[in-house]
């Protein structure tokens, strides 16, 4: 039988189903929160997620992979295969000559948990640069500016070398390692993690779970690494890992100036594991709470102002009185929450067309635009094959493209007219925090596309497409 969270009223685990109520409701403000868990004591008191996002399909967690890396390394040193202290080099000898600044000789373990690998900024890009596609060499290539250990500066690399040594030391993928020690008893099936040209995974990024699959790793953590009677991670690694080792204070924002631990973040309240545009798993031990968030916004603190505005107030030690009421009203605004829809807007008719580009990056050369009064098409001759983006009008239809990104993504896409010629698609990526806007505007004997996107770490841009035949049907 799968393990599920006990669920049950909010008030019988002293918090009222009108304080979530308000919680939801902020959230909802945001553009867009995507899903949250809300366990208390180990039991689901919330839970909701955005249409068209679904809670089945795995989402990429960005760096929040960082501290399923961590909690590797955790296991790694309870087996006896590194010690924290050991230095970087030691586990790649033969790139020994490829090191041009001797403090990288220093750099050990600990350095690369906690941000003090002696970089400037972060050393993605110096990893991504090396000609042969080998991003350990690159690393370990880099310049340092600062004495290993002595200053925090967020590096994306450092954890990408910490999944290398792993790899290193098991012969395993970080997501392989971690099967049967953390997955597996915890009932998850992880979704892609990906991976650098040599096979490595990112570390830093690129797992992709779903929102109970973080909730469940965000109640492990908050239980010192126990789950169902079984010490899964080593609780005095989760100690060490949950401590403020890095002063992150040079930081304006409150909640990422609190002190760094093994690839958690200190908080104003409790400690975490987040990542880009919103994916957080919040351990919060003085209220014994857990939180998994999903969303896609570009102003990510602002969820945690909400949780800590709206619902820490309103925890309570104690039950408080059933109030049915309240719980109907939370459970119905839960079951019912959406990303609206953009009014179809100008006029309902049927129009079609042909198009061929000129030259451009990403080698789209022709396509098509099928438009009826519930929704249109828009067709694209792609390096991929034919590819076709889907778009309702004042409903979002499903689809699925890949155009100049790295990998085939499912869509759910909405149009709308913004003028008598001018058409606009958006499209929300249903595994990721993606959000595209296409804008199409038909003048005299031409199309014009314009390509715009929020929320677009580490993606290829869309360079500007120029139509250079143009056709109506």
């Amino acid at each position: 039988m799968s393990f599920a969270f006990p669920r049950r009223a909010p008030e019988s685990q002293g918090v009222s189903s009108a304080v979530l109520t308000g919680v939801l409701k902020a959230l909802d403000q945001l553009e867009y929160t995507k899903g949250i868990v809300i366990l208390r004591r180990g039991k689901v008191i919330c839970e909701a997620e955005w249409a068209p996002w679904e809670k089945e399909t795995p989402q990429a967690l960005w760096s929040l992979s960082k501290s399923f890396t961590s909690c590797a390394v955790g296991l790694a040193r309870s087996e006896k295969l590194l010690d924290l202290g050991d230095k970087l080099i030691d586990f790649f000898p033969e790139y020994r000559f490829c090191v041009t600044d001797k403090r990288m000789f220093d750099v050990t373990l600990q350095d690369l948990l906690t941000m003090r690998s002696g970089h400037a900024q972060c050393a993605v890009v110096c990893a991504w640069a090396d000609t042969a596609g080998d991003w350990v060499r690159g690393f370990l290539s880099s310049q340092l500016t600062f004495p290993p250990g002595s200053r925090f500066v967020y590096n994306s690399a450092a954890t990408y070398m910490l999944s290398a040594v792993i790899r290193r030391v098991t012969g395993l993928n970080v997501r392989e390692y971690l099967m049967p020690r953390l997955f597996e008893p915890l009932e998850i099936t992880p979704g892609l993690w990906e991976s650098c040209p040599a096979g490595t995974n990112f570390g830093g990024f690129g797992l992709h779970l779903k929102l109970m699959d973080v909730a469940k790793f965000a109640q492990l953590i908050l239980d010192k690494g126990r789950w169902q009677g079984k010490q899964l991670l080593p609780a005095d690694y989760l100690e060490e890992a949950a401590m403020p080792h890095a002063d992150n204070s040079m930081r304006e924002q409150p909640d990422w100036s609190c002190g760094y631990g093994y690839q958690f973040w200190r908080s104003r309240h409790g400690f975490r594991g987040d990542g880009a545009c919103g994916q957080y798993a919040l351990m919060l031990p003085e209220e014994e709470m857990a939180v998994a968030v999903n969303a896609t916004v570009t102003e990510m603190g602002k969820i945690l102002d909400i949780l800590w505005e709206k619902l820490l107030p309103g925890v309570q030690d104690s039950p408080l009185p059933e109030d049915k009421e309240a719980l109907a009203e939370l459970e119905k605004l839960a079951g019912s929450l959406a990303v609206p829809a953009a009014p179809a807007g100008g006029r309902a008719e049927t129009r079609s067309c042909t198009f061929a580009f000129g030259p451009n990056s990403v080698g789209i050369e022709a396509g098509s635009l099928e438009i009826t009064p519930e929704e249109c098409v828009l067709s694209l001759k792609t390096p991929h094959g034919q590819e076709e983006i889907h778009a309702g009008f004042g409903f979002f239809a499903r689809s699925t493209a890949q155009l100049q990104d790295f990998r085939p993504h499912p869509l759910a896409g909405c149009a709308s007219w913004k003028s008598e010629n001018l058409l606009e698609i958006e499209l929300l990526f249903l595994d990721g925090t993606f959000r595209d806007t296409w804008e199409i505007e038909f003048a005299g004997g031409r199309v014009d596309f314009r390509w715009r996107t929020k929320c677009s770490l580490f993606r290829p841009l869309m360079p500007p497409l120029r139509t250079v035949r143009f056709e109506r049907k």
